[in-house]
This record gives structure tokens, sequence and C-alpha cells, in this order.
């Protein structure tokens, strides 16, 4: 039987964010028995040179999408293609959706699937249309909740039959509390009595760190030795620091700044946290879960299909720092309570999102994709793992 050649496309795998570990993860745990896979990117890194082991990999330079090179860019990759006889394009972000289900369909592949691994915060009236037009060419679109696969269908009116839920996994292992190193966090100056309650979020707005530094003022005031980790990095940094000044929070709020590694943060946190806006299905979420932590978020997204309220945490419905900083107050006052929903949370993610788990499923959604290429059109795949 022949390999099924899969080409992950994405715009880097450069940076320590959710979607690029996620498609770093799935190329190097794709059986290689049965898959041939590429990773292929719109810029350069050492991160894609280091997956040269497991997949083929190579850079189509696209600083701008429209642009005479992203033409030739284009164009190069459907060439790409083509000599290698790629089966299947899957495409993860806004860009490579573009470029891939042109150049996939100007190359003749038979299958294309893009992704929807948020609720669609960057939505515009240009990208609406041009998605629903592009929809057209693709076989397949894959989201990661149930909450995203509502809010895309309704937004690019599409029927529910061709959005498929795949939800991502988390490596437990990786994440576990032992494995964190503490001096990282020494270095930052934590008190080392600190009960420390942090967020894994790079700073965009979509995030809204804000709501969360405005919780942390009240919990600050009902737990004095609470103390606070922003982990990520972004355009926001400068701004949420002079933000934490202004809620009096000056030697209370910690930035992780890039150094060490998320389990290495995880393994000091009490709670783990996420304000976000919008989500998809959240890593962060995962990896909380996944390092025993009780998680406090925003009821946006797929974040109800992880967590179990008032079980592995709490849902935030109210967006005020007020209805945040409750439940993060609670599992401060608690030890019982924190440890107990951290443990059900660690179960939880064992039992339904460990990466071992979800892979076979992805890889059998590929299978399924590729078989019906090839003369089943008529079968829409049913994909497990909702």
């Amino acid at each position: 039987m022949s390999k099924i050649r899969v080409c992950l496309l994405v715009d880097t795998v450069a940076y320590d964010a959710g979607t690029e570990r996620q498609v770093a993860e799935t190329a190097k745990r794709l059986n290689p028995d049965r898959f041939a896979v590429h990773v292929c990117c719109l810029e350069a890194s050492p991160q894609l040179d280091s997956l040269a082991g497991c997949a083929q990999v190579a850079v189509f330079p696209l600083p701008r999408l429209h642009s005479p090179n992203g033409l030739r860019q284009l164009l190069r990759f459907r060439d790409y293609l083509q000599q290698h006889q790629v089966d299947i394009v899957h495409t993860f972000m806004v860009n490579t959706s573009i470029f891939g289900v042109v150049a996939g369909r100007l190359a003749g592949c038979r299958t294309i699937i893009t992704c929807r691994l948020n609720t669609g915060y960057w939505y515009t009236p240009f990208y609406l249309a041009l998605f629903r037009f592009l929809n057209r060419f693709t076989t397949r679109i894959m989201v990661n909740s149930e909450g995203a696969r509502e809010i895309v269908c309704a937004a690019e009116k599409l029927p529910l039959g061709k959005v498929d839920v795949i939800y991502q996994g988390v490596d437990m292992e990786a994440y576990a509390a032992q494995r964190g190193d503490p001096r990282v966090c020494e270095s930052l100056g934590l008190p080392s009595q600190a009960k420390v309650v942090g967020m894994v979020a790079n700073f965009r707005p979509v995030k809204d760190h804000a709501l969360f530094l405005q919780a942390a003022r009240l919990v600050a005031q009902a737990v004095p030795e609470a103390a606070f980790l922003l982990v990520g990095r972004g355009p926001l940094r400068d701004e949420l620091q002079r933000l934490a000044g202004q809620l009096g929070l000056a030697g209370k709020v910690f930035f992780s700044d890039g150094r060490g590694q998320v389990v290495d943060h995880l393994a000091r946190m009490s709670v783990g946290c996420l304000s976000s806006h919008s989500e998809g299905f959240a890593n962060a979420i995962l990896e909380y879960m996944a390092a025993g932590l009780p998680v406090v978020a925003t009821d946006v997204g797929g974040n109800a299909e992880a967590i179990e309220e008032g079980v592995t945490g709490y849902l935030v419905r109210e967006r005020t720092a007020e209805a945040f900083a409750a439940p993060i107050i609670r599992l401060l006052s608690d030890e019982n309570l924190r440890r107990a929903m951290g443990r059900r949370g660690f179960e939880r993610c064992a039992e339904r999102f460990e990466i071992h788990k979800t892979i076979p499923l992805l890889e059998d959604y590929y299978v399924r994709l590729a078989g019906a290429s090839e003369g089943d059109q008529g079968r829409k795949p049913s994909p497990r793992g909702r």
C-alpha cells in the first residue's frame, strides 16, 4: 500500500504558539509507515529546519500575499505539489488557506483541507467574501471545536456536513508538573511562597490580558500572597506592564519575557487562566490540565468543551473583573478544592485529549479523505473525536 502524501501548510512554525506547536507535533507524530509528510511555510526558521528528520520541508517566502512575489511563490508551490504528487494539502492559517487552496487546485490535488482554529475574530467583510468563494474549491473544512463549527458555518454560510470537528491533543508527559525547572521562575523574582495565578497567551488584543489584570487587582486584595505570571510575548507587552502599575500591581505581576519553556512556568502556578475574547479550542487550557491545574477561562468558543464547569474549573460568562476574579479567589482560598479540580482536569485530559489518542483520529481522517478522493466522492467522511 502506497503512503498518503500530506502537505501541512502554515505561515510559520517559528513561534512558541498554539497552532505552530500543533503543526510541528503533527509532523513528528504522523505514522511514517502510512504517510509521507511535507511541512511548507511562508518563512524560514530553525524550527522548520528541525523538522527535516521527520518530514520534507520547504519555504515559499511571502511577506505579502497580494504582490508580484505572491504570484511567483504560488506558482512555485503549485509546482512543488505536482513534483511530489501530494494527495492532501492541509492549511492552518488565514494566509496559507488562501495560498493553499489556489495552488492546490492549480496543481490538481485531490484533497484540500482548510482549518478554522478560532471563532472568527479576524473576519472582515473582505475575508468573509473571499473564504465563501474559496470554500467552493475546498474539499473539507476542519475546526477544533463544536463552538467553532457553529460560528464558521453561520459566518461562511456552510452546510454543517462540510465542516469536521477534530480536537487537537497535548503531550501530557511534556507538561507534567515535575518536568518544569523551578529556577526559571526564581529568576523572574517570583516570591517563593506566592500563590501564582498564571496565563499562557501571547500579548495580542484577542487574549484580553487587560481583563486578567483587572481581575488580578481584586484577587490581590482578597489573597495578599497571590502573584500573577504572564507567559508569552507580543506587541502589547509594555502596555500591559504600564496597566499593571496603574492598577497598583507593581511587584505583583511578572512577565516571562521569553525565559524558559511553558512547562517551567506551569510548574509554579496554582491556577491557570484564559481571558480571551475568542478561542477555537485553546492549547493553553489543555496544557493547564496536563499540568494538573484548575482552569478559569471565559466561556467562548470551545472552552466549554475542554473545561467541565465546577469539576475541572470555571467558565466565566460575564466579562467583568469581578466575575473573573471570583472563582480565582475561591480556588486560592480552598487548597483541597484547588487540588481536586486539578486532579480531575488531569484525568479528563488524559482520557480525551492526550496526543497519542488524538493523532490516530487525524490519521484516520486523512485515510478516509484519501479514499473518498480516489473513487468514493459521494460518501462524506464522518470524523471522530467529538
